[in-house]
């Protein structure tokens, strides 16, 4: 037998025995990029509808994507907004009721599936809350988690660092196909962008508001409302230096762009982009927080996916939620979608042709704290604010307030006329539905980890 067929029918004796052992991904498997933005609320942006925005390279990004104008986080917390992010599962299903708890170590996340198709895995996060041991590293071949620790005590990493190891990473050379998610911290307070972003919408301001922790937490009072004699000027300005923080960011994240753009890797690669949450900026007089209420300026984020396609660029209507990336992602790539997961996979909207059936969107605040205990077994959250949303009615529970209101989002969009008793049909349908939701969705939760709980306060929630 000649030495070349016996190569051969070694090769293919030893294929089938190493495909079981480390399973391999389809031959067209694109990469995939998850970036994600902390406390970003969709209408500071200008694709979104911002007129003074200063964000260029995420608006390019968006007129190449499918924009969803729609788009709602589960969570106004940042570790609970990502597990559900990267699983397609409802934080307190998955036991993950705000930041300090841990993910469940037998939750399979995309990660997990991924690199069990063949991917090579990346993660590059800038916060403290969601280093390693959130529970989120399982899956990851590599966790970039190192943090500076600034002059207000708080654990983060500016974006232009993580954005140059992230290319990094995907400059280094291999077969694989590639997952990468990478996160950034800079719109969440405190609001203190570098120049000239610190003055880029305000440049007038001459007063005490510069932005930190200690003066917000300085004008905050008891669940957020003010306690000071601060004036709208300083308001103004908090909002100008959160504008910063953004325009701030979308320069950072031009490397990165510029890379996904790249002949070659603009047609194999999956891009999304999108907000764990948003941030009130004084709606609802709650002042520049997030996680106590579920109104629009922290539940609606941008969401934008871009497949590996040339596919035009589009807006959408449909009313989705952040648990859609997990499924949406897996059929991108080619690959089935657990049953267990709660997400719709969105690939179908891309072609302009289908429609997703109706469904209605439920979310949950995780503050304040002290209305609900921990009782070391169950977590249930349920005295907190939530909402039910069938676009564009949505229902606000607040049991703890004993509060209940309805609004129609497409008319009134700053959520201040409460028509519930006009509408009775509508609140008791969603009512329905919103305790269904919470009935089915409870599950035992860990203890929050002490050292977890300290990165929190250094992050001031708490």
């Amino acid at each position: 037998m000649r030495p070349a067929i016996i190569v051969t029918l070694a090769v293919l004796l030893i294929t089938p025995v190493a495909c079981r052992r480390q399973p391999a991904a389809p031959p067209a498997a694109p990469d995939i990029v998850l970036i994600t933005l902390d406390t970003l609320r969709a209408d500071r942006l200008g694709c979104y509808g911002h007129a003074a925005a200063r964000t260029p390279v995420l608006d390019a990004f968006a007129a190449s994507a499918c924009l969803f104008e729609q788009a709602t986080t589960v969570s106004n917390n940042t570790l609970p907004a990502h597990a559900a992010i990267l699983s397609g599962i409802h934080p307190r299903r998955l036991g993950v009721p705000r930041n300090g708890f841990e993910v469940p170590a037998a939750q399979r996340g995309l990660a997990v599936l991924l690199s069990g198709q063949g991917y090579d895995t990346a993660a590059f996060v800038s916060c403290s809350v969601l280093d390693a041991t959130c529970g989120l590293r399982k899956g990851f071949a590599v966790y970039d988690d190192e943090f500076d620790i600034e002059e207000i005590d708080q654990a983060q990493r500016r974006a232009p660092q993580t954005v140059q190891r992230a290319l990094g990473w995907l400059a280094r050379p291999g077969e694989k196909p590639r997952f990468l998610w990478l996160h950034c911290f800079d719109p969440h307070y405190p609001y203190t962008p570098p120049p000239p972003y610190d003055r880029l919408f305000y440049p007038e301001y001459s007063g005490p508001a510069d932005g930190s922790i200690r003066f917000i937490a300085g004008i905050q009072g008891r669940h957020g409302f003010p306690k000071t004699r601060t004036g709208p000027d300083d308001y103004r300005r908090l909002a100008a230096l959160y504008d910063g923080e953004i325009a701030f960011l979308d320069a950072s994240l031009a490397p990165l762009f510029a890379y996904l753009d790249r002949p070659g890797v603009r047609e194999r690669t999956v891009v999304v982009v999108v907000a764990d949450h948003g941030e009130s900026l004084t709606e609802h007089n709650y002042y520049f927080d997030h996680g106590l209420d579920v109104f629009q300026p922290s539940m609606h984020v941008p969401l934008m996916i871009r497949p590996a396609d040339r596919v035009p660029g589009r807006r959408m209507a449909e009313a989705v939620q952040t648990i859609d990336i997990f499924p949406t992602v897996l059929r991108l790539a080619g690959l089935d979608v657990p049953k267990t997961i709660e997400g719709r996979d969105l690939s179908p909207l891309r072609r302009g042709k289908d429609k997703l059936p109706a469904a209605t969107a439920f979310g949950e605040a995780c503050q304040p704290f002290e209305v609900e205990a921990l009782d070391g077994r169950t977590w249930r959250n349920d005295a907190k604010a939530q909402f039910a949303l069938a676009w564009p009615w949505k229902l606000v529970e607040v049991p703890y307030l004993g509060r209940t209101e309805l609004y129609r989002l497409d008319r009134d969009r700053g959520e201040i006329n409460n028509i519930a008793a006009a509408h009775p049909q509508m609140r008791t349908w969603l009512g329905e539905q919103l305790r269904n939701w919470r009935r089915g969705a409870a599950v035992s939760a860990q203890r929050p980890n002490p050292a977890n709980m300290d990165k929190i306060r250094a992050l001031g929630y708490l």
